[in-house]
């Protein structure tokens, strides 16, 4: 069974290429005030050409390094992204004193996995530890390991 192929008018066809071409273009935002040598703002999204890296107080990009950054990689006093490395990190993979994220990593860490000083989800290692499954010196969890003891639940 052959079903006739629809066809774009040449307004249409340049309607789709020039939406295919702003996804490919990137794009670069900078205020004009600066802090210390550094943007407010900047807001880069890298294209085929662009890296995307955004440096400023407040970053917004691929790579976002700033006092406030967002991105898929951020980094900073308060980095909220995929990847985190910051102060107080918010992120899928969290790294920091104080860490929230699906993997959690710091003093005081939040998440599914969390490990560090203080921990708390759902497998927590660190030496204050509370989870479903708790690895440490001091546990409060179902299934708690201490170097003393394994304690399954009843």
């Amino acid at each position: 069974m052959n079903l006739p192929m629809s066809r774009h008018t040449a307004r249409q066809q340049e309607q789709i290429r020039a939406a295919i071409n702003n996804r490919l273009m990137g794009y670069e935002y900078r205020s004009r005030l600066t802090i210390f040598g550094l943007p407010l703002v900047h807001i880069c999204r890298g294209g085929l050409e662009g890296n995307g890296i955004a440096r400023g107080i407040i970053a917004i990009g691929d790579i976002a390094v700033g006092m406030i950054a967002v991105g898929g990689l951020a980094i900073g006093v308060i980095p909220l992204g995929a990847v985190g490395f910051g102060l107080i990190c918010v992120a899928g993979i969290a790294v920091g004193p104080l860490a929230i994220g699906a993997v959690a990593m710091g003093g005081l860490a939040f998440g599914a996995c969390a490990v560090g000083y203080w921990t708390w989800g759902a497998v927590a290692i660190g030496c204050h530890a509370h989870g479903a499954v708790a690895i440490g010196l001091h546990v409060v969890g179902t299934l708690t390991v201490t170097p003393d003891r394994i304690s399954l639940p009843a």
